[in-house]
């Protein structure tokens, strides 16, 4: 298996490389791409999703969910957008864009296969298909969602936030445009790995009834990946608990995916307590939602081809990590003017890692990630060192539709919480 994920890579780097231009091929290798990563996902870990398994199916939704739908089903999937918005379904780079994704599966797949079969022996101890009981885990993460429940409280009340809203009124409040905003959601994101990991959850309905409240705030002001980085994992984590792919679990994910995600999509411009009724079942909108952000690969290879942005050498990588050691002076970010160029777009680490060293970018980042991620659910020996690489996941996710410049920070921040939980534990 990992000579056929090398000859598959090795044939989409060279079709990249010598006729790249035909978009139904490239579509193909895309599916080739998603084949192989519904095989790993199945295969190597015995039928139980992990937190690799999470991050390279975010990734694939983002690159292909809106694409493969609209090239190999149906147009319809975009009818309800303007033309404007869809018009770089026409850009001449649609099939390289195509291809780079692809390439960056294929990368991250054989990397991630290479990487199982190399700790094979190591895979940690604690698949036993329950939770072990942390006390000081579950104490912690009760700790840290009252915070984060505090937070929203406390705008709600003073009249800076609404509890009830549409998503533009938040995009407007005194809590999103808070400094402690973005520390918020980082306590969220350790907050539900640690409670997840903690202790089953009927032992944990006090945690996971205010971790429901506060989901229900972000639901209804139109937030959605604030918790559905997270959700994703969480049943990352479950899966390295030793919990297999049930139709329960199956059943939970495509209600996200195709009926909460999509409405509070449609409804959150218009609010979404006083539209609930129109709440339904939409087959590709979450997913051509997601798959959006391949436009940013697109219009970042045209302005290439323009002349209007040139190669970054690394610098959106390492100007981060130099930032959190600097930490009083002014900080600019390699991907600034990006910013501007796409407002509003987000980003994804396909375009990222392209624009920083061209398809080696692509090839040396995303087999990074594949090999790195799949070694440390497999060698995790600890309930809360897995729910530690769960936040570190949590991360990597929320970058899948973004740019990479917040990742390093945010890992240290998730980190300190981490040696500040093993400093409580150890007393």
């Amino acid at each position: 298996m990992i000579i056929i994920y090398f000859l598959s890579l090795l044939f989409a780097l060279g079709y990249y490389f010598f006729y790249d231009n035909d978009v139904i091929i490239a579509s193909l290798f895309a599916c080739l791409s998603i084949v192989l990563s519904i095989r790993n996902i199945i295969v190597t870990n015995n039928g139980r999703f992990s937190f690799s398994s999470a991050f390279i199916s975010y990734t694939i939704c983002t690159q292909f969910g809106l694409i493969l739908p609209y090239l190999l089903i149906d147009e319809s999937v975009v009818d309800g957008y303007p033309s404007w918005t869809i018009s770089f379904l026409e850009s001449s780079n649609l099939a390289p864009s195509i291809m780079l994704g692809s390439i960056a599966i294929l990368c991250y797949e054989f990397s991630r296969l290479l990487s199982v079969k190399v700790y094979k022996e190591n895979v940690n101890h604690l698949q036993l298909g329950s939770v072990v009981k942390d006390k000081i885990l579950k104490w912690f993460s009760y700790l840290l969602l009252i915070i984060v429940f505090s937070f929203f409280l406390y705008h709600i009340l003073t009249g800076g936030m609404l509890l009830f809203s549409t998503y533009e009124m938040f995009l407007d409040s005194s809590a999103y445009h808070s400094v402690y905003y973005p520390y918020i959601l980082i306590l969220f994101y350790v907050a539900t790995l640690y409670l997840a990991a903690s202790d089953k959850i009927k032992y944990s309905k006090f945690g996971w009834l205010l971790w429901f409240v506060i989901v229900t705030i972000f639901a209804l002001n139109g937030n959605k990946g604030e918790f559905l980085y997270v959700l994703l994992a969480v049943f990352g984590l479950r899966g390295m608990l030793g919990y297999k792919m049930t139709f329960k679990m199956v059943a939970s994910v495509g209600a996200i995916v195709f009926i909460v995600i999509p409405s509070i999509t449609t409804l959150r411009s218009i609010g979404i307590v006083s539209n609930l009724s129109s709440v339904g079942f939409d087959p590709f909108g979450a997913l051509t939602e997601m798959g959006f952000q391949i436009r940013t690969t697109i219009y970042t290879l045209d302005e290439i081809d323009m002349g209007r942005i040139v190669f970054l050498d690394g610098e959106s990588y390492w100007r981060p990590i130099v930032n959190i050691f600097i930490p009083f002076i002014p900080h600019t970010t390699a991907t600034d003017f990006l910013r501007e160029l796409f407002p509003g777009y987000g980003y994804n680490q396909v375009i990222e890692s392209y624009l920083n060293f061209g398809i080696c970018g692509v090839v040396v980042f995303f087999c990074l990630s594949g090999y790195l991620l799949a070694k440390y659910e497999r060698i995790a020996n600890s309930t809360s060192g897995l729910a530690y690489l769960g936040t570190i996941t949590t991360v990597m996710i929320n970058a899948a539709r973004n740019y990479f410049s917040f990742v390093p920070g945010q890992i240290l921040i998730v980190s300190l919480l981490f040696i500040f939980y093993k400093r409580l534990k150890d007393k």
